[in-house]
């Protein structure tokens, strides 16, 4: 870090250690440590790249900071939406509001579904708005209408659409060496299909990228990023 001309911040180093409960407990014994003479514990909650990360890594804090961000634009949206044309209106929507929907939101993959419903609410409620509908009309045609995915499959697009150009531009490396063809020593009929390997994992604590395309995209996978587009 010296040689770079960077300085360690002692007063603003944070870490935090991620898994299960018991995980946990097993490494109390061990902090506070010192860094630099600072007394340094594990933080419930870290920033990174405008992410919350939490020690449990279900991520219900950046999901209630963004429900609190999108909420705050969308009531000063609705307040000058009479003045707007519609186009004018969802370029506002999705420059405020969709790109924080949908920023980062491949890491929320396999959360529970009522933080994936928190995050939908604040998609319905913005397709009210945009669309000056009353406040319980029915947000599907909306969506609809507007071309909006809801918030699931904006994230199984996300996931779909990064793994399908890893596949087929071999970059970056990082995504692209864990995409790995599954190897049989028999023929069978499903080798013709070019299936991806899928790992065995012990625990839940976040997928493996090959098993996630096997979920998301079936065992035709590969044979669909030879093609030149999707």
């Amino acid at each position: 870090m010296k040689n770079s001309k960077l300085k360690l911040n002692a007063n603003k180093t944070e870490f935090i250690i991620i898994g299960t409960v018991t995980q946990r407990a097993k490494l109390d014994g061990f902090f506070p440590t010192h860094i630099l003479n600072q007394s340094v514990t594990p933080a419930p909650s870290v920033s990174n790249l405008g992410v919350n990360f939490d020690e449990s890594f279900n991520f219900k804090q950046h999901i209630s900071k963004t429900c609190r961000c999108c909420f705050y634009h969308i009531r000063d949206l609705r307040r000058i939406r009479r003045l707007l044309s519609l186009s004018v209106a969802k370029t506002i929507a999705t420059a405020l509001v969709s790109s924080r929907l949908d920023y980062c939101n491949s890491l929320l993959y396999n959360t529970a579904n009522e933080d994936i419903a928190r995050l939908q609410r604040v998609q319905n409620c913005l397709a009210r708005v945009v669309t000056r509908s009353p406040r319980f009309s029915s947000s599907v045609p909306l969506l609809k209408s507007l071309h909006w995915l809801p918030v699931h499959y904006r994230i199984i697009f996300k996931i779909c659409t990064k793994s399908y150009q890893a596949l087929a531009s071999k970059q970056p490396t990082y995504l692209n060496s864990m995409l790995t063809p599954a190897r049989n020593s028999r023929e069978l009929r499903s080798t013709s299909s070019n299936p991806l390997y899928i790992p065995r994992l012990r625990r839940k604590l976040g997928p493996e990228l090959s098993r996630l395309l096997h979920q998301l995209c079936g065992i035709r996978f590969l044979s669909v990023s030879s093609r030149k587009v999707i």
